[in-house]
């Protein structure tokens, strides 16, 4: 292992790990076969909306698997309203587990993590195994992860990223305008260190044919999932891009903490591919040697600290230092034993893959797994604006007074106010002017009556005869003493 020593390090790309894909060519002739589009999702059903886009331009299955924030109901509405029927759509329960997702090598070593590890739960890589599982018993050859998150795929992009299938076991994209990396990565590139993205399952292409591994349920899970890929030159890179949604990588220190294991794993092991090394090479002693280099890395990010944003400092400073603390614990033989376990694992998936029978349809599938697809009969309804309002309560009969009896009431309330009668020759004569309410139409604007919800429409007309009367009697007074 000294030889390799020097070698030994956290690298800032992994770009020469990823074959890349040849210009020219037809990307519609290579994309054809695309036969799912898998989101394994957690955030609002709106969140939904590219990965509907592209599986309605695909013409593909839409698979969405639903936990946290994100309802199975709730999104059967949203695909009612954009008028989508291809999609799959799966509650996960809490806790859900099956046979083919025990994992026991894992499970025996996971209490032996740092306790970080456990801060925060999440059920992203049960929700991709379950989508490899459901692609097998399908029949699916090619399939696409895609998170909830990501955004600004073109279609002919996502068709040529597929046909690299047709010479790569995986293929994803880049995903650089908000960069996909973990919190340490974000540090080091605000603080002025190199920082490249690599491929993640974030946007991702599977051939279900090939030789294909697992989730481990650990943060950096896509990169051991598709590690003996990027081991043989079977990862491909199409080198097009997508964005993921902003979010402040800082904000909580101990999701720093919570993604060290996993990234150091990641790391270590990329590193030795980078040496030429096989995966039984990362052993206790590799493991020393490579979280020494980590460490290093770490403490120089640190020491940049003030080459960020004021107002990002202190957090990035909280992050790297709780990541630091996590890494203390982290022994080299706890590092070596994970990989035993995991490789372990993967012997064990493997052959339960190749076992794995094709299903007559999805819910046959589904409750193999112990699974159900929530139903597409008898959708929401769903109304238009017009239809709305047309279905409120209408009002009843209303009965408009006429305008001889507003005249009326006008000439008795200008008697009460004034004390004297109101007669026909005082009108002529001029003494007591009185304004009909044809008149006082022609000079005052239309009152407008505004009806909203249960309003009564004849408490309103009502009302607006009395204001009525009132303003004509107040001219019919004002007139008078002017007169006078």
């Amino acid at each position: 292992m000294n030889r390799y020593e020097a070698g030994i390090r956290q690298h800032g790309t992994h770009r020469e790990l990823a074959g890349q894909s040849e210009s020219g060519g037809s990307p519609w002739a290579d994309a054809l076969g695309l036969d799912a589009i898998i989101v394994p999702g957690s955030r609002p059903a709106a969140y939904l909306d590219h990965a509907v886009t592209l599986a309605r331009a695909a013409k593909c299955s839409l698979v969405i698997l639903c936990s946290y924030y994100l309802h199975a109901c709730e999104v059967k509405e949203y695909l009612d309203a954009r008028s989508f029927r291809g999609a799959i759509v799966i509650e996960l329960p809490p806790g859900y587990s099956h046979p083919l997702f025990a994992f026991r090598g894992l499970l025996d070593i996971k209490d032996q993590l740092p306790p970080a590890c456990g801060k925060h739960i999440t059920d992203l890589s049960m929700k991709r195994n379950i989508g490899l599982v459901l692609a097998k018993m399908r029949g699916w050859k090619r399939i696409f992860f895609l998170d909830d998150d990501i955004r600004d795929i073109a279609y002919l992009d996502l068709q040529h990223t597929v046909g690299m299938l047709s010479s790569f076991s995986a293929a994803g994209m880049w995903v650089t305008e908000f960069p996909d990396n973990s919190i340490v990565c974000h540090a080091n590139r605000v603080t002025g260190g190199f920082q490249d993205v690599f491929v993640s399952g974030a946007a991702l292409a599977v051939d279900c044919e090939s030789d294909i591994g697992f989730f481990p349920d650990i943060y950096n899970e896509d990169w051991l999932f598709f590690f003996d890929a990027a081991s043989k030159g079977e990862l491909g890179n199409s080198c097009l891009t997508a964005s993921q949604l902003y979010y402040y990588p800082f904000a909580n220190a101990e999701r720093a903490a919570w993604q060290e294991f996993g990234d150091v794993l990641a790391e270590g092991l990329y590193a030795l591919v980078h040496l030429d090394l096989d995966v039984a090479e990362a052993t206790s002693a590799y493991w020393e040697v490579f979280l020494e280099a980590r460490r290093h890395f770490l403490e120089d990010t640190l020491s940049r600290a003030d080459k960020a944003p004021p107002d990002m400092r202190d957090e990035i400073e909280a992050s790297l230092q709780s990541a630091l603390k996590c890494l203390r614990g982290i022994t080299p033989d706890l590092c070596a034993r994970y990989v035993e376990a995991w490789r372990q694992d993967l012997e064990h998936w493997k052959r339960r893959w190749g076992e794995i029978s094709v299903m007559p349809s999805v819910d046959a599938a589904l409750a193999e797994l112990g699974l159900a697809t929530t139903p597409t009969e008898n959708p929401k309804r769903i109304l238009h604006p017009q239809d709305i309002a047309a279905l409120l309560p209408a009002p009843g009969q209303v009965t408009i007074p006429k305008f001889d009896t507003l005249m009326e009431m006008a000439e008795r309330f200008s008697s009460q106010r004034l004390g004297s009668p109101i007669h026909g020759e005082d009108k002529r004569s001029g003494k007591w002017p009185v304004i009909l309410p044809d008149d006082h139409r022609r000079r005052r604007r239309r009152s407008r009556i505004i009806a909203t919800g249960h309003r009564s429409w004849v408490i309103t007309t009502v009302h607006i005869s009395v204001i009525y009367c009132q303003t004509a009697a107040m001219r019919i007074f004002s007139r008078g003493r002017m007169s006078t």
